[in-house]
């Protein structure tokens, strides 16, 4: 039996891949006339039980290099050896494993004189279904696996086919980049695996040295971010409170909707683990969690037929999804079809209801703010916003359903007439916070400086939180600073020829619109309902961030007077938990915060991904530089490349010399750089963590295999870090904490 590298490069080599010649050499091979054609050879053991699910041994055989003719039979017997090596029994032993079941052969393979090697991953080995990561260096793989040499690594998004790289050296032109990416493509659907391929590069051509499955990856489950409809809102990066705060707002209204739809709180209750991850931050940006999305609208009847135009309407670019149904009791899907007819007819009642709600809510907000109103008194403020508007604020998505539907109509009976019919309603409410600027501006040669004011702070009371990327909390509005309204007053009055334009046509009469009668009357009137609800909803959605942004501004204010953050603004570099949590216990702040404008910087330099696809839960990237752009870093925080998951503490145990290592059970093993041989010592660790490395190096490759968390490639390590220095390693993302020295 052929272990698997040696049959994937028999059928790539069948289907014209760049692959090198080779032979495959039996251990019942007579190897006295055994001919071997190329002046200098690879030679590699290849064993059948290397590349399981769960059993691996990458690494641990053998593998010589720029073999000459003469000395192939005698590499070609180490290979066999290799069976026998005391990392290979120790490997077998903490898996399990017979050796003696295992077929072996060796690969002896025309030996390329590379200028540039290295292996490309069809899935980011971290965790990221839809990257693909290129890792090179100069030389042969020897160079690069035993980090001889500095690597450079590309990061691939498939979705969007666009790539930054890692390191010193762009070492690779983009059309070498899409080769290897194109040749990976076409590779996997043909072997039927997340791939590990390793490649070669000479005089411009890429050969394919071998290819093997990925083995610690699990793509079952995947979970999928989308940025489509959501990037609207939240465009480039948004901070952590605006990250936590709209988690909490869409898990609350998608919920209230879900009731609405089941109405049995048991079923319901099944749920709470898709409701509570209803979108997510990845790298500073938002994104939906699409998959719980379409777990929520197979709640609906019909839903087959839904999907698809929900998917237009949000532009949902890949149409793919899991079409299995959502089971429920056949009495509950039964009652969901009266459910949504009910609610359905219900929409413009409960707008109006909700519209009447939230303005006495609104109003009963700013009477009870003030300057000096406490921690406390914000929460409770906080704590009834959340439970009054989250429980009917989910009736705006039914209006948005409800006008889609009545303006698709509209459209559908009247034709090109249907603009005509339904101008002059499309933008009532959202044409205010703009006419009334204009007015303010054109107005402003004619009022006292008194009036002026007076008006100014009028507009600002009722529109003071529209303005760009007003549900970003960060973002500064009219409200949070009144000096950007002077500024936009300033602006419109530089050309007040232009100015009284604008104010003219924005003041003019509207036209009568016209009145039709029967069922298109009937379909007109709900579709400017429906139209109107939504303008007024979204202007009222602004002014409900708006006082969340206020409240976390004077939590800002006094956390800077107690000395917890060092100035207002920091507010929201924290989660809303965390901002709350303050107000009890009071814990300085001030790392975290510049930890996470690090981090941030990093997050500027990434390409704005349209979708991210995790073998399991998502995670940030964690890198020292992007594109040559180097990444700062602070005292007692280290970075380097996950290469295995797991997040431990422990004692740090400095390794310089491997053969005078006592005891490393349950350390944290600080090294240079490791090879195969150091499995003897990452089966007892916690974690293990090196200078050098990439996601190809030796310690890369065991601890994946061994699942013991490992970051390589940190820079500065062995001059930081001290035997019996506590330190705490994250394998996601390549974050280690010095806890104490």
């Amino acid at each position: 039996m052929l272990g698997k590298k040696a049959e994937n490069l028999r059928i790539l080599r069948e289907h014209g891949f760049p692959v090198p010649e080779f032979i495959t050499v039996f251990k019942d091979t007579d190897k006295e006339n055994l001919a071997i054609p190329w002046e200098t050879c690879a030679v590699r053991s290849c064993a059948a039980l290397e590349d399981g699910a769960d059993k691996s041994f990458a690494g641990q055989f053998d593998t010589y290099l720029n073999v000459k003719r003469a000395d192939a039979h005698a590499m070609i017997d180490k290979c066999f050896a290799s069976m026998e090596k005391d990392n290979v029994k120790e490997y077998a032993s903490a898996k399990g494993i017979s050796l003696s079941d295992s077929d072996f052969v060796v690969i002896v393979q025309e030996m390329i004189p590379s200028e540039y090697s290295g292996v490309c991953f069809t899935a980011n080995p971290t965790g990221l279904l839809n990257e693909m990561v290129i890792v090179v260096g100069k030389g042969t793989g020897d160079n690069v696996v035993e980090d001889k040499v500095e690597t450079t690594s590309y990061y691939y998004n498939v979705t969007d086919k666009n790539y930054y790289y890692e390191g010193k050296e762009d070492n690779l032109p983009a059309e070498t980049v899409e080769a290897l990416i194109e040749l990976a493509t076409d590779m996997q659907p043909l072997l039927g695996e997340l791939l590990d391929i390793e490649f070669a590069i000479a005089k411009g051509r890429i050969y394919i040295l071998q290819a093997r499955a990925i083995t610690t990856i699990d793509n079952q489950n995947p979970l999928i971010l989308d940025n489509s409809n959501i990037v609207e809102s939240y465009p480039g990066l948004s901070l952590p409170l605006t990250a936590s705060f709209v988690q909490i707002v869409y898990s609350g209204i998608f919920r209230s909707i879900s009731r609405r739809v089941l109405h049995n709180e048991k079923e319901l209750a099944k749920y709470d683990h898709v409701f509570e991850n209803m979108v997510g931050c990845a790298n500073g940006r938002m994104y939906y969690k699409i998959s719980n999305w379409y777990t929520i609208i197979k709640f609906l009847p019909m839903n087959q037929k839904i999907i698809p135009i929900w998917q237009d309407m949000m532009g949902v670019k890949n149409k793919s999804y899991d079409k299995e149904a959502v089971k429920l009791p056949k009495l509950v899907r039964a009652k969901t079809y009266f459910n949504v007819i009910s609610e359905m007819l219900h929409v413009p009642k409960n707008m109006q209801k909700l519209n009447e709600d939230f303005k006495r809510i609104n109003e009963g907000f700013y009477k009870r703010y003030h300057k000096d109103i406490t921690p406390a008194e914000l929460i409770g403020l906080y704590n009834e916003l959340h439970d009054v508007l989250l429980y009917c604020w989910d009736v705006t998505l039914l209006n948005d359903v409800y006008a889609f539907l009545f303006t698709g109509l509209v459209k559908k009976r009247l034709g090109e007439e249907s603009n005509r019919v339904i101008s002059g309603i499309s933008n009532i409410e959202s044409l205010k916070p703009i006419k009334e600027m204009v007015r303010l501006a054109y107005d402003k040669r004619s009022l006292t400086r008194e009036q002026y004011e007076e008006r100014a702070l009028e507009y600002i009371s009722l529109y003071g939180d529209r303005n760009l990327e007003e549900l970003k909390l960060e973002s500064e509005t009219f409200r949070s600073n009144p000096a950007l309204l002077e500024e936009k007053i300033t602006q419109y009055n530089e050309d007040y020829e232009k100015l009284a334009d604008m104010y003219s046509k924005l003041h003019r009469e509207p036209e009568k619109s016209v009145k039709l009668k029967g069922i298109n009357g009937f379909l007109v009137r709900h579709a400017e309902k429906g139209i109107a609800n939504r303008e007024l909803s979204r202007l009222n959605r602004s002014r409900i961030f708006g006082i969340v942004r206020l409240i976390f501004t004077r939590l800002g204010e006094v956390y800077t007077e107690e000395g917890l953050i060092n100035e207002t603004r920091d507010i929201f570099w924290l989660t809303v938990e965390e901002a709350f949590r303050l107000a009890e216990e009071k814990i300085t702040m001030q790392a975290v915060v510049e930890e996470r404008k690090k981090a941030y910087e990093l997050y500027a330099c990434l390409p704005a991904y349209q979708r991210l696809i995790f073998a399991d839960k998502e995670f940030d990237k964690r890198h020292t530089s992007v594109n040559a752009h180097k990444i700062q870093l602070s005292n007692d925080k280290l970075h380097g490349i996950p290469c295995s998951d797991g997040i431990v503490e422990g004692e740090a145990l400095v390794v310089t010399d491997v053969t005078k290592v006592g005891n490393a059970k349950d350390k944290i093993l600080v090294t240079k750089m490791t090879d195969p041989g150091w499995v003897f010592l990452l089966v007892k660790a916690k974690g293990v963590i090196s200078e050098k490395g990439s996601l190809l190096s030796h310690t890369a490759i065991i601890s994946r295999e061994l699942k013991v968390p490992s970051i390589v490639g940190v820079e500065g390590l062995l001059s930081t870090v001290k035997t019996d220095d506590i330190l705490k390693m994250d394998g996601n993302t390549g974050e280690i904490t010095i806890v104490k020295r």
